[in-house]
């Protein structure tokens, strides 16, 4: 017959005998007993949560006056941009505007602090001129004392490059007097071009040169050693048409003062290797 066990005693179903279960309290887990708040430590919550409080409202008070702040910019701003709507800059500045406005910030920013007589409208001789004498717009001096650089400006709605002969004969005379030609700078506050005529054409470039990268463009003249005499080094590449690229490129960056060039070989025909036999040759050469 069907029944419950119970502490192992079976217990019938139909058993007419009384069950004697009693609920024991010592059998529930035990539990740390829950200290009783003082009054002290109550009273202190208490001022903990209302200096929160205040603070709170203090930030909020501060962030509304920020708010009102922010508000009052934003139309302050608005009304600028409506007044400029209303008379829209033309970008016609003269040459004069150019230098103040442009020209003296870049220079200055990039290191030059042109606080001297000979940094602007510095005489030359050797003009196609009447005189014979021309001013430089800009001189960048090194410490020896010789240029290392010319700036020629230009109205800002006048190309740059307009000035690409008359600069030339602004190095050709600081070159006769100082034994250094300094490197060209064409600007006209929104465009910038430099050319060292001695090696490359000019190109566009965001920004002037500091001191340091001029004089090192100098110092460059003077150490390159001929592309064409360099050894290739054998042991990077060694197919004659691989060796044939390196010195037409050499040929293309020396003789005809490009700054790029192009090389095209089939796949496995050994271009990565041409590559790093090139800027051996390159580093070596300077």
């Amino acid at each position: 017959m069907g029944g419950i066990v119970y502490r192992n005693r079976p217990i019938l179903a139909n058993a007419t005998e009384p069950l004697t279960l009693r609920f024991d309290l010592s059998s529930l887990p035990k539990t740390s007993p829950v200290p009783a708040q003082t009054l002290a430590q109550l009273q202190k919550l208490s001022d903990e949560l209302a200096d929160k409080d205040t603070r709170l409202k203090a930030v909020m008070t501060g962030k509304a006056a920020l708010d009102a702040e922010l508000i009052q910019l934003r139309a302050e701003i608005a009304d600028i941009k409506k007044q400029n709507a209303a008379q829209p800059d033309q970008h016609d500045y003269s040459e004069a505007q150019t230098r103040d406005y442009f020209i003296d910030l870049l220079l200055k920013e990039a290191g030059w602090p042109l606080d001297q007589a000979r940094d602007r409208e510095f005489p030359v001789k050797g003009m196609p001129n009447n005189t014979g004498e021309g001013f430089v717009d800009y001189v960048q001096w090194g410490d020896d004392g010789k240029p290392l650089g010319l700036l020629e400006v230009k109205r800002t709605r006048r190309s740059p490059m307009e000035g690409q002969q008359q600069s030339k004969l602004y190095a050709d005379g600081l070159e006769a007097d100082y034994g250094q030609r300094p490197v060209i700078f064409l600007s006209n506050g929104y465009e910038h071009w430099i050319w060292d005529d001695l090696n490359y054409p000019p190109r566009l470039i965001q920004g002037f040169y500091k001191k340091a990268e001029l004089e090192l463009l100098i110092q460059r003249r003077m150490t390159r050693q001929s592309l064409a005499k360099a050894e290739i080094n054998p042991a990077i590449v060694d197919r004659h048409y691989q060796t044939r690229s390196i010195r037409r490129i050499g040929e293309a960056f020396e003789l005809h003062h490009q700054r790029k060039a192009l090389v095209v070989m089939a796949t496995g025909a050994g271009k990565t290797r041409t590559v790093v036999a090139l800027a051996d040759v390159l580093m070596r050469c300077n």
